[in-house]
Order: structure tokens, then sequence, then C-alpha cells
């Protein structure tokens, strides 16, 4: 089972190099003309203080979300 405690720790997506190369991927496809490593740091830093400022405003039930999100989806 996940542990909401220590599970998303080492989610500094800024720092993280796979991600960074992910978001140089998204930026080549997506926006060409700001494609360097700069401003994807850039970009998954806004990430994460947005996602940070949602999750501050909001309570999550973990293990509910968890049980929601692994049923599958019916049409």
């Amino acid at each position: 089972m996940l542990d909401p405690s220590k599970d998303f720790d080492d989610r500094n997506l800024a720092s993280n190099e796979e991600a960074i190369e992910k978001a140089l991927e998204y930026l080549h496809y997506h926006d060409p003309a700001n494609e360097n490593r700069e401003y994807a740091i850039g970009l998954l830093k806004r990430m994460q203080s947005t996602a940070d400022n949602i999750a501050s405003k909001a309570t999550l039930d973990f293990d509910q979300f968890v049980e929601n999100n692994n049923e599958p989806k019916q049409d």
C-alpha cells in the first residue's frame, strides 16, 4: 500500500534529470522556441508550485484517492 507520508517526498522534479528530459521532449513538440534546459526547469518549478498551491487548499483522503483511481473506468 502507498504511504502518503513518504511516497511523494522525492518529487522535486526540477532537479530530476529524467523529468527535465521529458519536459524538454514536451517543449520540442509544443513550444520549440523555448526548448532549452533553463526553460524546462522553470516549467517544472511552476508546475510544482501550482500543485503545492492546489494541495494546500484541499484535503485529500489518500486511501480513497488510491481506491478511486485503481478502479477501471466504466463507460
